[in-house]
């Protein structure tokens, strides 16, 4: 009995030092400011503030796990092997909460931007041509603030409340990480890539937050031969202009003539 009561005299004193651990407040003070809204004082995390925080949080995990750097603000990257690197980027949902997702950048498959057709295969112009976010964001309801894969910078009255920022991004990286591992070991080969992007351009999540999946699987079907896959999938493509469709195809290296 003596010995349960040890243990639990010991967990209150953990929780009591985590609780009341003011070092990290401390340490990023100068991005925060104080504010009274209805008799009560506030105090708000800034953005760059929170970007600094994930990458102290973040850098150094993506890079053990991933094999992965950051390269600029929130976005982690590798090198280039036969045409494509991994990529973890954030997905923002507004100024205050962001989850976390993954997928690959091609060097020779272009990206459609404002009816324009561009490269994206430098460290400042990457982008995930194919990704996935967890299914748990995807599916869960409200606002963000209860979902494991979500974490933010909302703002709080006492300064030990800013260790749950701290947590939420610690426990979102930690509950999307097994995802992250079977999606790079799944797509790493070719003809894993096409079985994802079969999948994914089957999903109404994903052909509302990123149609440009179904260029990618053209690409990729044009790659491995698969010509007429190819030429029946790229009908299915909607383009701004005629112009536009044979830009992306020029650089893209397709042609069914």
């Amino acid at each position: 009995m003596d010995a349960i009561k040890g243990g639990h005299f010991e967990m209150f004193k953990l929780f009591q030092k985590k609780k009341t651990d003011l070092t990290k407040f401390e340490e990023y003070k100068e991005y925060m400011s104080r504010y009274e809204n209805k008799n009560t004082e506030w105090i708000a995390f800034n953005a760059q503030g929170w970007t600094k925080l994930i990458h102290e949080r973040l850098d150094s995990r993506i890079a053990e796990d991933f094999d992965l750097h950051p390269i600029k603000e929130r976005c982690w990257a590798g090198d280039y092997v036969d045409g494509r690197r991994k990529v973890i980027t954030l997905e923002l949902l507004n100024n205050n909460y962001a989850t976390l997702k993954w997928g690959w950048n091609f060097e020779n498959i272009p990206r459609i931007t404002k009816n324009k057709c561009e490269w994206a295969r430098t460290d400042k112009t990457i982008y995930a041509h194919t990704f996935r976010v967890s299914e748990e964001y995807i599916n869960g309801t409200g606002n963000g603030l209860h979902r494991k894969s979500v974490f933010g910078r909302s703002n709080f009255r006492k300064p030990e409340d800013f260790n749950k920022i701290i947590e939420e991004i610690d426990t979102a990286y930690e509950f999307v990480k097994g995802d992250i591992s079977i999606y790079f070991e799944q797509t790493y080969t070719e003809a894993g890539l096409l079985s994802e992007l079969e999948d994914i351009c089957n999903s109404r999540y994903y052909n509302f937050a990123h149609p440009e999946n179904h260029l990618v699987k053209v690409c990729l079907e044009y790659r491995m031969g698969e010509k007429d896959k190819a030429m029946k999938d790229l009908e299915k493509v909607s383009f701004s202009s005629e112009n536009l469709k044979e830009e992306y195809l020029r650089k893209a290296g397709i042609s069914f003539h």
